[in-house]
């Protein structure tokens, strides 16, 4: 039978161990077994080994081995109590002549040990005595070149990790980062906390307080409520920021779940059952005590017919201003793609192109090809993992009614207009349309360039000194994308804050009620480990079920209480939106207010009368400037919020008692703020007049062109420049108002309403001009721009327009005129930027610097 080969005689014994252990037979203890076993050795070693080589392995004394025998071992006895062979001691004896008959094979099958090898035969000759001290050479032999052996393959090995490495958790453990970000400011004031309680305790020679995480392992009940208890009243919060404190239950439960997270990031393992157990009866004494709001905030849902007024508003309104028309765009298609996959905010504005798959699909029930967009979500929710992505088929839907609600408008429009499709030949709509599905086949894939695979859809757009910059590679930042949404939705009408997650609950909740999508999909679409995460966080708490009518056996209004559930049933566009000018003096008197302005006086009166004014002082009046400023903005966004929730009530008695006085005309506040409209550009009328377009024939023809003219209206206006955000308050509309001359009836006469020889009155437009033009010349800090102004060619709202204050026009300028070089006022031109700068402060008084070049009372705005 074939037997393992001898180890060398530099194994050390835990080799020989792991030898013994992993042989495949086992001897018996009985002495003729041993005998039996040992003759059949000697019959394959005489049969195959030379006989110099076998001489020398069965000629040495066996009790003189070299190798040392492993104290571990036991020896076997027979049941008449005479010794037999050991495992190792056999494995020993039938190997020693076996490594000798395969040593030619083994030398061809490592190359790297056929030194020894050869060293191992040259004194077989030799006489007796001597024959150990070569054994002993040879074996060190091995041990030398097997050493090399291992030094070279450890030159290769990966290193190890060390203890503190494998031990510690990492900080990327697949937490969102709203959620790291909450980990971290509980981390922040345990430690804020610790040092707090160290100041009490110094003087004790072995302060636990001194180390966070030491005194964080042995904290029980009374030191963790306690420490709630001082979270509660905190006031500033990281670089002394005035923190908007705890009011809702909600609010304390979730930093105790993020407190959770960090405690089992510092000892290694959770909180112990018991000890959660007791804190959640002392958080909801700590609740009552602190009379926190038990109510959850409104989950009122956003459904396909809320989102029609909201893109109506996107694409007609401009209160709100961007740089770019591509900006306008992706807002457009951002609603869209949240209604349709009921994705969450970063999900989505990590959407790349190699996320999308254009492809031309054969229509199943016949007729022409259809558009398939695939939607690739990967950067979903995950947890301890990696999660698998979803995909989304959103196909082309040919005699769609509204335009506005077809996200292939908007992502086809953005995909021309940064030329993305792979394929030369296409550049627009036309040249999709003229592809068709070859016989034999479903699809013809469409697919995009692969140098702009990591181009994100929902890109981010910057303006650096007047320059538009596109970063294609870049994706706009979330509180971007959520305040542009928020903003939209204040203008469209909404009485509460439009965030990602309403179209969320309106998706789930279709979801939940169609019948059609089991609780598993529902899942797996929305990202929950469970459906009591739906049940406990999406489901909208008002009930859109018709009880009435299926407590009496009646056929449920689904239509009606679909409308009075949705969040479009709150929608007035006469909701305010900013403060009026005695809403903001009411401010004025407020105590806190008041006591920060007495403080900022007091400190500039004593900085005055001070001789040497020091950096110190003066960061802390500046400081003292910036609690004033971010006091009063405090109680104005307070009191807005609080305009905004009377809105409602109020206005309903004024209409109420407006109907019932048989009164049909608005009140004149009302009146004019419904006739006051922004002027629109020629690219933006054009893209309404080609979105806001019905179906009118029931050719394909027909009806593609349409849908081809929308999407290269939407590629247009990608470029269009709207002129930036704006600045300060919204300016009034100053178009110019057409004086209309009243003709008298034929044979009346009329006795003129003024003196033929004065002049006649100027128009709103020309006194609006000659404002801003007597600004620029006599104002010591002037308010409107002069490159504007002197600028025929420029629309009228800039030209006319006058800042709230000399900072805001130094901002304007700062970021639109800097680079130029000829003065639009003056009609003169500049060679250098030096040159620009000094026109602009000896000529029209504007000393435009950057930002870090202010002193310290200029800084804060």
């Amino acid at each position: 039978m074939a037997r393992r080969p001898r180890a060398y005689a530099g194994r050390s014994s835990e080799d020989d161990d792991e030898t013994a252990s992993s042989a495949s037979f086992r001897l018996d203890s009985d002495d003729a077994v041993s005998a039996d076993l040992q003759t059949d050795v000697t019959d394959v070693t005489d049969s195959d080994v030379p006989p110099p080589t076998r001489r020398k392995g069965k000629g040495r004394p066996r009790q003189k081995r070299s190798r040392p025998r492993s104290s571990g071992r036991k020896a076997h006895k027979s049941e008449k109590g005479s010794p037999s062979l050991s495992r190792p001691e056999t494995d020993s004896d039938c190997s020693s002549s076996d490594e000798d008959v395969n040593v030619d094979a083994r030398c061809s099958q490592r190359p790297g040990r056929r030194c020894s090898q050869e060293k191992s035969r040259a004194p077989a000759a030799l006489p007796g005595p001597s024959r150990r001290t070569d054994d002993a050479d040879t074996s060190s032999s091995d041990d030398d070149c097997r050493d090399s052996s291992s030094d070279s393959h450890s030159d290769t090995d990966p290193d190890i990790d060390s203890d503190d490495e494998v031990s510690s958790d990492s900080d990327d453990d697949g937490y969102a980062d709203g959620t790291r970000r909450n980990i971290t400011r509980m981390d922040e004031r345990w430690a804020r906390y610790c040092r707090k309680r160290n100041k009490k305790y110094r003087a004790l020679p072995d302060s636990v307080w001194a180390d966070p995480a030491s005194a964080l392992r042995n904290a029980r009940k009374k030191e963790l409520t306690l420490f709630l208890r001082w979270c509660l009243r905190l006031r500033r919060g990281k670089n002394g920021r005035k923190l908007r404190g705890i009011k809702k239950f909600k609010s304390l439960d979730t930093d105790w779940k993020s407190f959770l997270r960090h405690y089992e990031k510092i000892t290694g393992e959770p909180m112990d059952n018991e000890l959660g157990r007791r804190m959640r009866k002392s958080i909801r004494r700590i609740a009552r005590e602190h009379d926190l709001d038990t109510d959850e905030k409104e989950k009122t849902p956003m459904f396909i017919e809320d989102v029609v007024p909201l893109q109506e508003t996107t694409l007609r309104t401009m209160e709100k201003r961007f740089y770019l028309g591509l900006q306008r765009m992706q807002q457009c298609l951002y609603p869209l793609m949240a209604c349709f996959t009921v994705n969450r905010i970063n999900a989505m504005r990590r959407l790349q192109y190699q996320h999308l798959q254009c492809s031309i699909q054969r229509d199943p029930h016949g007729g022409p090809p259809r558009i398939l967009l695939e939607i690739k979500y990967k950067f979903a929710k995950k947890y301890m993992g990696v999660t698998q992505a979803n995909t989304f088929p959103l196909p082309e839907i040919i005699y769609d009614p509204s335009l506005m609600l077809s996200p292939h408008t908007f992502l086809l429009g953005i995909l021309f207009h940064d030329d993305a499709f792979r394929a030369p030949g296409i550049k627009s709509m036309e040249d999709l349309r003229r592809l068709w599905v070859e016989d034999g086949r479903q699809q013809m894939e469409v697919p995009l360039k692969r140098d702009k695979a990591h181009h994100y859809v929902f890109c981010k757009v910057t303006s650096v000194r007047g320059k538009i910059q596109v970063h294609r590679d870049q994706p706009i930042s979330q509180s971007t994308l959520s305040r542009q949404l928020k903003v939209f939705g204040e203008i469209a009408g909404f009485p509460w804050s439009l965030f990602t997650h309403r179209f969320r609950y309106g998706g789930g909740t279709i979801l939940n009620e169609s019948g059609l999508v089991s609780d598993a999909k529902q899942n797996l679409i929305m990202k929950h480990a469970d459906i009591r995460t739906f049940l406990n966080h999406y489901l909208p708490r008002r009930i859109g079920t018709d009880m009435q009518a299926l407590m009496r056996g009646l056929q449920p209004d689904s239509a009606m209480i679909r409308a009075v559930t949705r969040m479009g049933r709150w929608i007035d566009r006469r909701r305010p939106r900013e403060l009026t000018d005695a809403q903001k003096a009411t401010v004025e008197h407020d105590p806190e207010l008041q006591a920060a302005i007495r403080k900022r006086d007091a400190f500039s009166k004593k900085l005055q009368r001070s001789r040497k004014k020091s950096g110190r002082k003066l960061d802390k009046l500046d400081k003292l400037k910036r609690e004033v400023t971010n006091t009063r903005n405090r109680l104005l966004y307070a009191l807005r919020q609080r305009v905004r929730e009377e809105f409602d009530e109020e206005q309903a008695v004024l209409d109420i008692e407006r109907q019932l006085a048989g009164t049909a005309i608005l009140d004149e506040e009302t009146k004019k703020q419904l006739q006051t409209e922004e002027q629109l550009l020629p690219q933006q009328i054009h893209l309404l007049g080609k979105l806001m377009t019905w179906p009118t024939s029931s050719s394909v023809e027909i009806e593609w062109q349409r849908r081809n003219e929308a999407t290269e209206a939407v590629r247009l206006y990608c470029d269009v420049l709207e002129g930036g955000p704006r600045r300060g308050r919204r300016p009034k509309r100053t178009v110019p108002v057409q004086e209309t001359l009243m003709h008298s009836p034929p044979g009346e006469m009329m006795a003129p309403a003024q003196h033929p020889l004065l002049a006649p009155s100027p128009s709103r437009h020309e006194i609006a001009l000659q404002e801003a033009g007597e600004d620029i010349r006599t104002a010591v800090k002037p308010r409107a721009c002069f490159q504007c102004y002197g600028n025929p060619a420029g629309r009228d709202h800039r030209r006319l327009m006058q800042y709230s204050r000399h900072k805001g026009l130094l901002r304007h300028f700062r970021a639109v005129h800097l680079d130029d070089r000829h003065c639009n006022y003056c009609n003169e031109s500049v060679d250098n930027e030096m040159l620009w700068r000094r026109h602009t402060v000896d000529k029209h008084r504007l000393n435009v610097r950057y930002l870090g070049d202010y002193p310290h009372d200029l800084r804060v705005y």
